[in-house]
């Protein structure tokens, strides 16, 4: 009688973690409806904000700014920030709302990229100017961007601030 007992209880429990389940999977479709997950990098497949700067070491200026699918050169650049990173954009949307910052390594630091200079001590040096493309998804509607630097100390300091017409 204790066997028979014993597999109607887990018979049972089986029943009741199977409805568990089902209304699991059945509730997080519902979900996953509701909630939209909104990347905060830019795809290849779809348009985003690309915004074009003219930069120099302490001061940059909005270029322009188109609606397009980003280039891959461009992607390969866009990050979030990192201690490497010498220079970043704050990107800030509505009621001045900060969103996220995207590191943009040292624009001002060219690197040669050809055969010939494997032995030199050094692979580039400090360029007066740049020119810098970010890419930022169509939904995140950024309103201004904050422009940054990495002080002596390693902190970022803010170097200009440029709203988006």
């Amino acid at each position: 009688m204790g066997d028979k007992l014993g597999k109607m209880v887990i018979k049972k429990n089986s029943l009741f973690i199977a409805l568990i389940f089902f209304s699991f999977v059945l509730n997080s479709n519902d979900m996953r409806n509701t909630l939209s997950l909104n990347k905060l990098h830019a795809s290849p497949f779809n348009d985003a904000f690309i915004i074009y700067f003219d930069g120099t070491p302490s001061k940059f200026s909005l270029e322009k700014i188109t609606i397009e699918k980003p280039k891959e050169k461009i992607l390969k650049k866009i990050k979030f920030l990192t201690d490497e990173d010498t220079y970043a954009v704050k990107v800030f949307g509505k009621n001045n709302k900060y969103l996220y910052t995207i590191g943009l390594g040292n624009p001002f630091y060219a690197t040669y990229q050809h055969i010939g200079f494997e032995d030199r001590k050094y692979m580039g040096g400090l360029v007066n100017s740049a020119k810098v493309e970010i890419a930022i998804p169509l939904h995140i509607e950024p309103m201004s961007l904050v422009i940054s630097k990495r002080n002596q100390a390693g902190k970022l300091t803010d170097i200009q601030t440029i709203t988006i017409p």
